[in-house]
């Protein structure tokens, strides 16, 4: 709770720009939009122990290779801890790119980052874990009350890796994620969209740009 209400005090001047009209947006008259950075979910790892037994566990996703399978089927798995950033910065560019609402600048979303790890930082040492943890845990309603916005766009990445065969040298790309968009007004959910399934010859990065290339289209349809 403590945490919460430092991060909600107005400090920096940053903030100040933030929680004023945004400086960079597209230039149209539909509703404004942030785009928050996505959180991902652990993702599942396992090993065999001392006995050959098969384990199992949880851990924070961050930039790793693990190899899985065996053989014919042997893959080398990649994942990557930015990908949260990534599909912010994804969903903004294609959300603006539809011409039909103002989209808060990713630059300002950074800078909105930045000054509540200054606060969290200024009271509390922190790991990064703990400092991403505790970000995570700002309601998204009133990051946009604080940037002004009608809309915020919050999403999580439930998995996603890469994945490459050792012995085909074929590779492609297993994600699953939800994205939606909450009215700051109302606190209502507006739009909604789950994906998941696996892309052959395809990217983390390409897979996620295809999503938000639907995501933002079919949201630019809905009647306003």
């Amino acid at each position: 709770m403590l945490m919460l209400m430092i991060l909600g005090a107005p400090a920096t001047h940053r903030d100040a720009v933030a929680q004023g009209a945004p400086a960079h947006v597209a230039a149209c008259t539909g509703p404004r939009v942030a785009v928050l950075d996505f959180p991902m979910a652990p993702r599942l790892t396992e090993w065999r122990d001392e006995n050959r037994q098969l384990q199992r566990d949880v851990k924070p996703v961050k930039a790793e290779k693990e190899i899985r399978g065996w053989w014919f089927n042997s893959q080398n798995i990649y994942f990557n801890g930015n990908l949260g950033r990534i599909a912010g910065d994804l969903y903004a560019d294609a959300l603006r790119g539809t011409g039909v609402m103002q989209v808060v600048s990713r630059q300002d979303i950074k800078y909105y980052y930045a000054s509540k790890r200054e606060k969290l930082a200024a009271k509390f040492k922190l790991t990064d874990e703990e400092m991403n943890a505790a970000l995570a845990k700002i309601d998204p309603l009133a990051i946009g009350r604080e940037l002004g916005v009608d809309k915020v766009v919050v999403g999580r990445i439930c998995d996603s890796e890469l994945r490459h065969s050792r012995t085909f040298g074929y590779f492609g790309t297993a994600q699953s994620l939800n994205v939606v968009v909450l009215d700051v007004a109302t606190g209502q959910a507006e739009y909604e969209r789950g994906a998941f399934g696996f892309k052959g010859r395809t990217t983390q990065y390409g897979a996620l740009e295809e999503e938000a290339g639907k995501f933002a289209a079919d949201y630019a349809r809905l009647p306003r």
